[in-house]
Parts: structure tokens; C-alpha cells; sequence
């Protein structure tokens, strides 16, 4: 079940969820050393999708007076593979469109990630750059 809910609606069970799945992916997992827990989450939309017992799927929403900031988009590794990321993102952009409908959407992505955000409608706007030892590159979901 997707649940949308701004910072203080979130329970401390779902909050703990959310930062032990951000720091299993961003941390842990690609070896990133950056400051996820970054003073934005309490301005932030938060968009999860849980089961029983797990937050398995997040994104961050942070909405802006001209743009949208679309990121800490993470999925368990043990639902990915399965159109998992592609439901939460459709999920997120969908809620984008319903209450947010003039703003474009600006993402930080890994690049062997652009395929996947292109086919979403997400455009390139910078070179490749090295973030945290990977590649990156800007991309906007132009919506105006």
C-alpha cells in the first residue's frame, strides 16, 4: 500500500524505517559518505510503500516556489528486479501531476540509471560529473 505523509505525520516505527533504508542503500551499500539525514526531511513529502513489517520503497519529495526535488529514491534490495522502482516512481510523478501540476522535476541520477529515468520523461541537462565516486548527471522531468 502507498502512503503519502509529510514529515510529522510519519510514525517513529515508519521514520526509523525510512532512515534504516536510506542508509542500507546510500551508505552501505554504494559506499556514498554523504549527509543523508541532511535537515530537509522535516520540509519534506515523504512516499513509501510497506508491507506488514517493512518499508521497501521511498522517495523524498521536496517541493519548491518553481521546481520540484524528486530524491532519496530507494528500493530493498529485495524487491528490486520486479518493476518495483518503476511503480514507485509512477506512483510518486502521478502525485506530482495530481497536486503539483505546473512544476518541473529536477533529479540527481546515477548514470547507468539514464535509460531508466529517460524512459520516465526525465531529460539530461549536465555532463556526467563523479558524486560520491560515481557518475551522476542532472535530469529534469520539464512539466511547464
Amino acid at each position: 500500500m502507498w502512503y503519502v505523509k509529510n514529515f510529522n505525520e510519519l510514525d517513529v516505527v515508519e521514520l526509523e524505517q525510512i532512515l534504516r533504508l536510506r542508509q542500507s542503500i546510500f551508505i552501505l551499500e554504494q559506499k556514498s559518505y554523504f549527509e543523508d539525514i541532511d535537515g530537509n526531511d522535516p520540509k519534506a513529502i515523504h512516499i513509501f510503500n510497506k508491507n506488514e513489517n517493512l518499508i521497501w520503497a521511498y522517495v523524498r519529495l521536496l517541493i519548491y516556489d518553481d521546481f520540484i526535488i524528486l530524491g532519496r529514491v530507494t528500493v530493498n534490495a529485495e524487491y528490486r528486479g520486479n518493476g518495483s522502482g518503476r511503480r514507485l516512481l509512477d506512483y510518486a510523478l502521478n502525485y506530482l501531476v495530481e497536486n503539483f501540476p505546473n512544476k518541473d522535476v529536477h533529479i540527481v541520477a546515477m548514470s547507468y540509471l539514464r535509460d531508466f529515468y529517460h524512459s520516465l520523461g526525465f531529460k539530461t541537462v549536465s555532463d556526467v560529473y563523479i558524486l560520491d565516486d560515481d557518475p551522476h548527471e542532472d535530469m529534469i522531468l520539464y512539466r511547464k
